[in-house]
């Protein structure tokens, strides 16, 4: 595969056996962070929930839902995984820990930075679709040789749906969440960001590679 076919299949959480692309348990976690990817992802949020039910204390549940995050940055360090992660991962935890410890703050606060992260994904995607090039299209030129997949108007329109969908994802996230956070749910709104996680993301992914076949297959036959 060319690197731009490498970087989307691991992204799409697919790999490359001969001259086969398929979708497996190990490429479906790789592309989630592996374990690790899924309790950074998990773990603070979790612990920072079940922190605040049992001691209403927003600087204690930012102090160990913190910790934890800092302890995987280290991990990564220790074993020399990519520095812009751990650099970006230090950023958000410092601002969610800021956010929700400043003056007039409060503990549901810490989740704020995800609602900007949900808000510029959906948005990228929105865009690509606007501007009539739907990033899932390139999934299908890079991944299944799909080069006419904004010239025939049937395929173009597949591909647009899809980006939607992923669209819809983010969109419901914040639909989800942002409620919770204006009503000062914490325990809910954490419970929430643990959910439409790892979880909804691994079956998205899924979802997206068994359309993503079944487009190609249509389109072959």
């Amino acid at each position: 595969m060319t690197d731009p076919a490498k970087s989307i299949a691991s992204r799409l959480g697919v790999e490359r056996e001969g001259e086969s692309i398929k979708l497996t348990k190990d490429s479906l976690l790789a592309a989630m962070g592996g374990t690790l990817g899924i309790a950074e992802s998990v773990l603070p949020a979790f612990s920072f929930s079940i922190s605040y039910a049992l001691g209403r204390s927003a600087l204690v549940s930012v102090l160990i839902a913190a910790g934890l995050g800092l302890g995987f940055i280290l991990y990564r360090l220790v074993r020399k995984q990519a520095l812009s992660s751990a650099v970006i991962g230090v950023l958000a935890i410092a601002l969610a820990a800021f956010l929700a410890l400043r003056d007039g703050g409060s503990a549901v606060d810490y989740f704020v930075p995800g609602f900007y992260t949900n808000a510029a994904y959906g948005s990228v995607l929105l865009l690509s679709v606007l501007v009539r090039w739907p990033i899932l299209g390139f999934a299908g030129k890079f991944l299944f040789g799909l080069d006419n997949w904004r010239t025939s108007k049937p395929l173009y329109r597949r591909f647009q749906l899809l980006t939607l969908i992923w669209v819809g994802f983010f969109a419901l996230r914040l639909a989800v969440q942002l409620p919770l956070y204006f009503a000062n749910q914490v325990e809910l709104l954490a419970t929430s960001r643990v959910v439409m996680g790892a979880p909804a993301y691994a079956g998205l992914l899924a979802l997206t590679w068994v359309v993503l076949k079944r487009i190609s297959s249509t389109e072959k036959e």
